[in-house]
């Protein structure tokens, strides 16, 4: 610069396909000429930015006398810099890899293509964007990359791969089933396409479940859930809203899960079954999405599998159920009293019909009356509360 540099501002984007989130670094900068450089953290508190992650970035320089300079945007696509990565492309899939792994590659490339194609017709949806899937050769390898888990955890399970973001999946370890792990993991691309919504997002079973379900076979999680039913030692689907965190009930969770999808599929057909998804993604909770498309709840759900597997049912106590669904919270204005009102009907899950005041009050003779109650009803709580403190003790 012709005179001495005052700021200069890395400016960045993550893409998605649901939102890019933006963000800006400051370098320290003195004098007129000068190397910057800033460091963003991708693991830790406070963020995970996953490898396979898409940047766009651009700087912005400003001098003493307000003269202000911006670089053109670049684009790149983040990856662990301790490897040498190649890529290859193939529809909507870009696999990324390093060292000696082309077969696998290959292998993860038409893995997820096949998953792709299956979970599209069977979830009754098309993946909008691409994707990238992000192959290491070992656990080891991937370890600094993944997210952190708890020790107990990490020590007695050993993880494939994961969905990472909405368009990334990594692969971490072939687990003696390296196309089984990628045709899960695709699956959970599409299951998210297909029904996570706005406001609401699938139950970890159903998730899971189809996920498993898009593998070739369900590998060890079918004798463990063998096991548990002849010992009667399973979960309720209501229980299962998250994936545990318990190492003892992983392979419990993850075939029960299985299983109740296969039953699900095979009992009321694929069309019944997206349809429960699109309920999802729709705005409904899962019971309602359960109750609307195949006539039962969770627990009907689970005691109707129960059945299938040769258990008897249970008897659960009812579930107490929402007459309207509530709408997302903005930022609240301060109480006063409206100059107008209005009423809104709101249409529930159940098709009912219900009306909400938007105003805090109807006209100020209402507000006075709800303030003078408020009055009356605060000064008998202080006058039992002066009676109970003097109340002698015995």
């Amino acid at each position: 610069s012709d005179t001495d540099i005052a700021s200069a501002t890395f400016n960045y984007k993550t893409l998605s396909p649901t939102g890019n989130i933006g963000g800006a670094l400051k370098a320290d900068v003195s004098g007129r000429t000068q190397d910057v450089s800033v460091q963003l953290q991708t693991i830790n508190n406070e963020r995970y930015v996953p490898i396979g992650t898409q940047f766009t970035y651009s700087w912005t320089i400003v001098d003493k006398n307000g003269a202000t300079t911006t670089t053109p945007e670049q684009s790149f696509t983040f990856l662990d810099g301790r490897y040498q990565w190649q890529s290859k492309t193939q529809g909507k899939v870009t696999v990324f890899w390093y060292g000696n792994n082309d077969v696998s590659a290959q292998q993860a490339m038409d893995a997820a293509l096949t998953s792709i194609t299956n979970n599209e017709a069977l979830l009754n949806v098309t993946l909008p964007y691409p994707i990238r899937v992000i192959i290491w050769r070992n656990s080891a390898d991937s370890k600094l990359a993944q997210q952190p888990r708890s020790t107990t955890f990490d020590s007695q399970i050993v993880t494939g791969g994961s969905r990472v973001s909405t368009d990334v999946l990594h692969i971490y370890d072939p687990l003696g089933g390296f196309v089984d792990v990628v045709r899960h993991e695709t699956a959970h691309i599409i299951t998210k396409v297909a029904g996570d919504g706005p406001f609401t997002s699938l139950p970890s079973w159903i998730d899971e479940g189809t996920a498993v379900y898009a593998q070739v076979t369900p590998g060890g999680y079918e004798p463990a859930l063998r096991q548990a039913i002849a010992q009667d030692n399973l979960i309720r689907l209501r229980n299962m809203a998250s994936a545990t965190n318990q190492p003892d009930l992983v392979n419990i969770f993850y075939g029960e899960s299985w299983n109740v999808v296969k039953f699900m599929v095979d009992t009321y057909g694929k069309a019944k079954f997206a349809a429960v998804f699109k309920s999802v993604k729709d705005g409904s909770p899962i019971d309602a999405a359960l109750q609307a498309n195949v006539g039962v709840d969770q627990d009907g759900l689970y005691n109707a599998w129960r059945k299938s597997v040769g258990l008897k049912t249970i008897d659960f106590p009812p579930v107490a159920t929402v007459t309207s669904v509530a709408g997302g919270q903005a930022t609240q204005v301060p109480l006063g009293i409206t100059s107008a009102v209005k009423s809104a009907d709101t249409t529930a899950s159940d098709g009912t019909t219900s009306s909400a005041d938007t105003g805090v009050a109807a006209s100020p003779a209402k507000a006075i009356g709800v303030g003078i109650g408020a009055v009356i009803v605060a000064a008998v709580l202080a006058f039992l509360a002066f009676r109970m403190a003097r109340k002698p003790k015995v």
